[in-house]
């Protein structure tokens, strides 16, 4: 299967930003609530094909773990690889192949990742002893984080926005030098 250069260099951009923009949330407290390693794989997931942004979604928070001990390997890096994972290949189907608005993809990936982190969770509860109440995951993961949620909600569409403002305007440029 071939991949263009363009979605390489960009999964590898993102997936960088994916281990630095955390390390910079952390150091001001605000890693937890504002899910810093989120926003750069959703970005990167509303730019490239689906498997480029799966790929960098399950690798990001492993190369992280590794890199800065953020996030523990066990169990959280294993964690995350399936929610960002989706979150990412979400935000490409439906930006790149459904063509929905930015907005309606990254709701729709949202959704897709806290479905995920529910079936981790029932999937898991069992082996670790405990009890699996979906009202309670659900209501904990969203409330938790909430400013997160909200960050990706507005910041994604408005850096698409600026992409792709940069791009028309680039195009315009290119044009008008080969007259």
């Amino acid at each position: 299967m071939r991949y263009s250069a363009r979605d390489l260099c960009i999964g590898g951009l993102f997936g960088a930003l994916g281990v630095a923009v955390p390390v910079l949330f952390h150091a001001v407290g605000l890693g937890k609530t504002f899910l810093p390693m989120h926003l750069p794989v959703l970005v990167c997931g509303l730019l490239v094909s689906p498997l480029v942004a799966f790929a960098v979604g399950v690798i990001t928070p492993v190369v992280s773990s590794a890199l800065t001990g953020m996030p523990p390997l066990v169990p959280t890096a294993v964690l995350m690889t399936l929610e960002l994972g989706t979150l990412a290949v979400t935000a490409s189907v439906c930006y790149q192949l459904l063509r929905l608005p930015t907005v309606l993809a990254v709701a729709v990936a949202l959704v897709a990742t806290r479905a995920i982190g529910a079936l981790e969770l029932f999937a898991l509860a069992p082996v670790m002893g405990l009890k699996a109440n979906l009202s309670v995951y659900l209501t904990q993961s969203v409330l938790m984080c909430l400013p997160g949620l909200i960050l990706q909600l507005t910041a994604a569409p408005l850096v698409m926005a600026s992409i792709n403002r940069a791009a028309r305007s680039n195009s315009t440029l290119v044009y008008r030098e080969m007259q």
